[in-house]
């Protein structure tokens, strides 16, 4: 795996409400792709072969991009009969202080996570 060109820091984080939107969607990004994605290929043992390895790193791509999926509000998501959720996704920037400092929704239906994902495994760049 190549190296994450990691997001811009937070104060160069840019000023538009859509370009902060992405800047944030970035973080989120990059850190589900080095924690969850990146930490679950490396779980499978060296000796395995090319097949097996092909076929784990397609279940742990399908099951990334359908989370990224839900926050969009793809599928219709059930709580019961009579109700239905919706998966809300906010990045929320802390200082140095550990108090809130901004907190930016990307999803649902904000920046086309599942398109980001692809880039983001493909790209490994977060900018």
């Amino acid at each position: 795996m190549s190296d994450l060109v990691p997001p811009r820091p937070y104060p160069e984080w840019r000023t538009t409400p859509a370009d902060r939107e992405e800047d944030a969607a970035y973080v989120f990004g990059y850190h589900l792709i080095q924690h969850c994605r990146d930490k679950a290929l490396k779980t499978i043992k060296p000796e395995v072969s090319a097949e097996l390895r092909e076929a784990v790193r397609e279940a742990v791509d399908t099951a990334l991009h359908n989370v990224n999926d839900m926050l969009e509000g793809y599928w219709r998501l059930d709580a019961g009969p009579d109700h239905t959720v919706e998966l809300v996704l906010c990045i929320r920037v802390h200082g140095p202080d550990c108090a809130p400092v901004e907190t930016i929704e990307i999803s649902p239906c904000k920046l086309d996570l599942p398109i980001g994902y692809w880039k983001w495994v493909n790209d490994r760049a977060f900018r």
